[in-house]
């Protein structure tokens, strides 16, 4: 479950929406689909933040969250000056609700969470081909942290190891030999011709990031991952296995203990757990278990800025298939994200139909596991709808192609049709 409302908050006026492993929101510009998304990722970076230190006051205040919020996706100006901004974001694992300014977080202790990588690919992503970039200092904000992202990912992506961009003849990699322009874009034979990505089509600037993250964060990095323990990190993770010294070993081994007691406690339980004590035993094993929930991350959760930029749609037909077909290969990802192309929300039917229809030579998706909205004046309405004699789920598009219907309908006009 995961639940989040939005009042008051640019141009959003009232926003309740029910989240789902998929989520696509569409919408003309500025109507507020990329201020639900960016707060939906600070929500689950906070979510994670506390959820790893086990710390309700890792976001000490509601200015600190409202800074937050401000700070890393740029939206100063965006709260209400009356303070009547409101947000509430629930899931199984903590609530955090804030309102007139204050601050309100609680964390289900009970509920084991399990760490997530937080990707978030902005519309912006293109700029990873400016040679500008190189040693340029970005303040704390989302694009900073895609930059960073990009980094790790696309050095996976050598010249032994190229990448099909989707069917479109093309192959990424990255030549760490080059000083500058090391991403690049060879052709499939890998002869006719080899140029930087900041030398090809905008379609490719677009695509090719997008792509190269998807695909390492839903795999590769996952096998790479390993925790380096920085100074900050290092001191997370000692507060952290404190309280997880508390939460899980104490508990068991003497419910009910008192603080003053813990440090007898801890040595009594190390002594009996290096005298191999089968009840020591089992209880650190739980203890161990519940650091790895906290310290490896087990998916990714995509958060997508238009990913139709710039390409042709049967390009984003296929960049949608290979989204549903990347998220749901081995691991239990999901994604949210913003669009403004028909094509995409219409063929997500396709993918639903396939799911009806036990069709198996190609992605499937399952519409419990989708929810799609269109925001309009500040508000969102729901697309999903159900076929009362079948029961079956499909995507109410019919307003989605309003445009099409429109110039279609002017051209016969003008010949008189």
């Amino acid at each position: 479950m995961k639940h989040l409302v939005i009042r008051n908050i640019g141009p959003i006026k009232d926003v309740d929406i029910e989240l789902k492993r998929f989520n696509f929101i569409i919408g003309p510009q500025s109507s507020g689909k990329s201020t639900i998304a960016k707060i939906l990722s600070t929500c689950e970076w906070v979510e994670k933040e506390i959820e790893t230190t086990r710390n309700e006051k890792a976001v000490g205040s509601g200015a600190d969250f409202k800074s937050l919020v401000e700070s890393f996706h740029k939206m100063e100006d965006y709260f209400d000056q009356d303070n009547d901004s409101y947000i509430c974001y629930k899931t199984d694992y903590i609530d955090i609700i804030y309102e007139h300014k204050d601050l309100q977080i609680h964390l289900k202790r009970d509920v084991p969470y399990y760490r997530q990588k937080i990707c978030y690919i902005p519309a912006e992503r293109n700029m990873v081909t400016l040679p500008e970039l190189k040693g340029y200092e970005f303040n704390t904000t989302n694009l900073r942290s895609f930059l960073f992202d990009w980094y790790r990912a696309r050095e996976f992506y050598t010249s032994q190891n190229k990448t099909n961009v989707l069917e479109l003849g093309v192959q990424y990699y990255y030549d760490a030999d080059k000083t500058t322009k090391n991403d690049r874009i060879q052709h499939i034979n890998g002869k006719s011709y080899d140029i930087s990505l900041s030398n090809s089509s905008s379609g490719l600037q677009s695509l090719t990031p997008l792509l190269v993250m998807l695909q390492y964060y839903s795999d590769q990095y996952f096998t790479e991952y390993d925790f380096k323990n920085s100074f900050d990190q290092d001191t997370k993770v000692k507060k952290m296995r404190s309280a997880l010294t508390r939460e899980v070993a104490l508990t068991q081994y003497q419910p009910g203990f008192r603080e003053e007691d813990v440090y007898n406690l801890v040595n009594r339980f190390n002594d009996e757990l290096h005298r191999n004590v089968p009840r020591a035993v089992e209880i650190f094993k739980s203890y161990e278990e519940a650091c790895n929930r906290l310290l490896i991350p087990n998916r990714t959760t995509f958060i997508i800025e238009e990913p139709e930029q710039n390409l042709y749609p049967f390009t984003q037909v296929a960049l949608l298939e290979t989204i549903f077909r990347l998220c749901s290969s081995g691991r239990k990802h999901g994604c949210t994200i913003t669009t403004h192309s028909p094509f995409i929300l219409n063929y997500l039917n396709v993918l639903i139909a396939r799911y009806y229809k036990h069709v198996n030579d190609g992605v499937q998706l399952n519409p419990d596991d989708l929810s799609v909205h269109v925001t309009n004046d500040g508000y969102l309405t729901d697309l999903m709808q159900q076929n009362k004699q079948t029961g079956e789920y499909s995507i109410n598009a019919e307003d989605l192609v309003e445009a099409m219907r429109y110039m279609l309908n002017e051209y016969r006009k003008v010949l008189g049709v």
